[in-house]
């Protein structure tokens, strides 16, 4: 907290005096909450696009899936949203996966 002060008072400013005045003490838990709120960020984007498929579609991916799989059945259209779709399932687990290692780090 002095070193806080000493700062403010020549204004010079540290990282470490900058993280402490936000509330962080640790520079890594300001890291692991950046880290998080970018997580969080790609998660809700993933989530939104996920969904518009459902709407557009009107099925889950698991259905469209299905109809993909159907030996003789051409439709490149929902060929091309079942890959895309699929894409995001992934990257959203992907997410979804990395922002629990980062909750379960601060955890322990």
């Amino acid at each position: 907290m002095i070193n806080l002060l000493l700062e403010l008072s020549m204004n010079t400013y540290t990282t470490e005096g900058i993280l402490a005045s936000l509330g962080y003490s640790d520079p890594l838990d300001a890291a692991r909450q950046q880290a998080r709120m970018v997580l969080l960020g790609r998660l809700a984007r993933y989530q939104a696009i996920l969904h518009q498929f459902e709407v557009k579609r009107g099925c889950t991916l698991e259905e469209l899936r299905q109809d993909y799989q159907v030996v003789g059945n051409e439709d490149f259209s929902a060929d091309n949203d079942y890959l895309e779709w699929q894409w995001y399932a992934d990257a959203a687990q992907t997410t979804q996966t990395q922002l629990e290692a980062i909750l379960e780090y601060k955890t322990r």
